[in-house]
């Protein structure tokens, strides 16, 4: 048996063991196991990986869901040159519908679109 085969062995036997609801001690004697070879197992596949890097995963856009207040909105519009009033300050997307709203938008409208969209829900 090679060192791949004899771990996905012990791996199947540890799962096994894990989902039939029996304990560990139950488990093994009805599988004529030892319990320390058992247990000495478990504590080699565990030190084995927690060896192995884990992979990195690609670093994705972050998604953050927050509460808009729209009756604290101000009729103060902010427009810089980093911020033109055309640019897309906040894009919505729900069930294929998307709402963006720009830097220049008028608080007003902003209000009327959020009470729109609250008597939807």
């Amino acid at each position: 048996m090679t060192k791949a085969q004899k771990d996905q062995y012990w791996l199947d036997c540890i799962q096994k063991c894990r989902v039939s609801g029996l304990s560990d001690y139950a488990w093994c004697h009805q599988n004529g196991i030892s319990t320390s070879s058992f247990y000495y197992n478990i504590k080699r596949l565990r030190r084995k990986a927690s060896a192995v890097p884990a992979s990195v995963p690609k670093v994705v856009a972050k998604q953050e869901v927050v509460p808009v207040h729209y009756n604290e909105l101000s009729e103060t519009k902010i427009v810089t040159p980093n911020n033109p009033p055309d640019s897309i300050a906040i894009r919505l997307e729900f069930h294929g519908i998307v709402m963006a709203i720009s830097h220049g938008a008028d608080a007003a409208m902003i209000r009327a679109t959020l009470s729109a969209l609250q008597q939807l829900c």
